[in-house]
């Protein structure tokens, strides 16, 4: 497939199917509102990636939560191929994408050319910790 807007598609599809393998606990009967993927890769003989997945998600009406899940071998494999095709299209590889995909089917790709956070050595990432509070200012939602 050389089709980015199709590769695009079918790997949101692929990781809104992961959402409900949790890194802890139950997903339960949430629903999800956003779902945010920070996914790096590395070139090399041995590529290496990273990923950090969450979902804003809220079970009925109770409070809103973060709620990481893993990514399936076919969500990667689709950030794998967006890598290949926009490379063949622009000759340059990017480190890191970032996807943000809304309840209602919008999403957004956002690509950095710059050495990846996590495989750079910070393994502790926590740019995401207060990605909760920063949904509710964005949205207003409660």
């Amino acid at each position: 497939m050389d089709d980015l807007n199709a590769a695009y598609a079918d790997t949101v599809r692929e990781v809104a199917a992961c959402v409900r393998d949790v890194n802890d606990g139950e997903w339960g009967t949430r629903d999800w509102l956003r779902l945010v993927v920070d996914f790096e890769t590395e070139a090399g003989d041995a590529p290496r990636t990273s990923s950090v997945s969450f979902a804003i998600a809220r079970d009925g009406d109770g409070p809103l939560e973060k709620v990481a899940f893993r990514l399936s071998p076919a969500a990667k494999a689709g950030f794998a191929q967006i890598g290949r095709i926009m490379q063949a299209q622009k000759g340059q590889a990017w480190s890191t994408s970032t996807l943000i995909v809304e309840r209602d089917g919008r999403y957004d790709f956002q690509f950095a050319y710059t050495p990846p956070y996590r495989l750079s050595g910070n393994l502790n990432d926590t740019r995401y910790r207060d990605y909760l509070e920063r949904y509710k200012a964005e949205t207003g939602a409660r």
